[in-house]
């Protein structure tokens, strides 16, 4: 007959420690759970949008303008939330050029779903709405660096090159033309395409909207022009008894600069015109 064999003490304590390790770890989990499950008063700041705008009113400083709220919501809803998502629209229909004060309300506030409102921190906005005048000025490309050797730029053609800025007077002022950022012709042997933005303060509407242009760049070989003086003649061919006059001439080339600047050494030659 067989005894049972009593569990060493080395066993029964491994097993009375899981017992005890166990119900820590399950209650140190269950607040994890419960800490990203319950609401937290956040305060944040949103961005404000303005509809309904006159078309003869520009709108200053709206890029500076935002409203503070107290939100409610659980931490792992404000981990995923999305700026595009929160939004607050502020209706100008029926206002005209001057200063406003208007009213931030809860109903022009929207929130990602699980999110909250329960405070308007920033209750309400002052704006101010100015006349806007148009004025139709040139595009003007600005260039920098040096084409390769031997090359030059020979046209550069802007599409738009008239455009329309809309602003209110001050911003206008003395604006006669627009340039371009700089179009970089380092090393350029061959002509090219591209867009390139406007430099032009964003308070300043454009038309066309997009404020960039289409920069057409033609790139040749430099073409020059050069006096080569005392330029030695001498016969080629069979000559027997012969003399020429004059021994040196004067020379008017054209050409390639990389052919008539860095050339071989010019020299003229008269050729056996006697059997």
């Amino acid at each position: 007959m067989t005894t049972p064999s009593i569990p060493s003490k080395k066993h029964s304590l491994g097993t009375w420690i899981r017992w005890l390790i166990l119900p820590l770890l399950l209650g140190a989990a269950t607040v994890v759970l419960i800490s990203r499950t319950d609401n937290q008063e956040v305060e944040i700041a949103i961005a404000v949008t303005f509809n309904n705008l006159a078309d003869d009113l520009l709108l200053m400083d709206a890029p500076r303008q935002s409203v503070r709220l107290l939100v409610s919501g659980t931490p792992s809803v404000f981990e995923t939330i999305d700026p595009k998502e929160t939004a607050c629209r502020l209706d100008l229909s029926g206002l005209g050029e001057g200063t406003h004060t208007i009213s931030v309300r809860p109903a022009d506030v929207g929130l990602p779903r699980g999110v909250s409102l329960l405070a308007l921190l920033t209750p309400s906005l002052t704006i101010r709405l100015e006349t806007v005048f148009q004025k139709t000025v040139g595009v003007v490309a600005v260039l920098e660096g040096n084409p390769a050797p031997g090359f030059a730029v020979a046209t550069v053609t802007l599409k738009p090159d008239r455009i329309v800025l809309k602003g209110t007077a001050t911003l206008l002022a003395g604006i006669d033309t627009v340039k371009t950022r700089p179009i970089n012709l380092e090393d350029a042997s061959e002509s090219f395409k591209k867009e390139v933005p406007l430099n032009l303060p964003e308070a300043i509407a454009v038309d066309p909207p997009l404020r960039i242009a289409v920069a057409e760049v033609e790139v040749k070989e430099r073409i020059i022009t050069r006096v080569l003086e005392n330029i030695p003649v001498s016969g080629k061919g069979t000559f027997t008894n012969h003399q020429i006059h004059p021994d040196v001439i004067t020379l008017t080339v054209s050409g390639p600069e990389a052919i008539v600047k860095f050339g071989p050494r010019w020299s003229a030659s008269v050729r056996n015109a006697f059997p």
